[in-house]
C-alpha cells in the first residue's frame, strides 16, 4: 500500500471513531432528556390533579354556602 492510501485508511477509520464516539454520545443525552421530560411531566400532572381537587373542594364549599343561604332566605319567609 502506498502513504497515501495508508493515509486514507487512517482517516476513515479515525472519523468513523469519532462518529461512533458522537452517536453514542447522542443517544445517551436523547435518554437523559427524555428521562428529565418525563419528571417535569409527573411534576405538572400532580400539580394539576392537586389544583383539580381544590377546584373540586371549592365547588362544594359554596354548593354549602348556597344551600344553606337558601335555607336561611326560605326562614325569615
Amino acid at each position: 500500500m502506498s502513504g497515501l492510501e495508508t493515509a486514507f485508511y487512517i482517516i476513515g477509520i479515525t472519523f468513523m471513531a469519532i462518529m461512533l464516539v458522537l452517536v453514542i454520545v447522542l443517544v445517551v443525552a436523547v435518554f437523559v432528556i427524555r428521562s428529565k421530560v418525563n419528571k417535569i411531566h409527573a411534576v405538572v400532572d400532580e400539580k394539576i390533579n392537586n389544583l383539580s381537587h381544590v377546584m373540586e373542594r371549592g365547588g362544594e364549599i359554596a354548593g354549602t354556602v348556597f344551600n344553606t343561604g337558601k335555607k336561611i332566605l326560605n326562614k325569615k319567609k
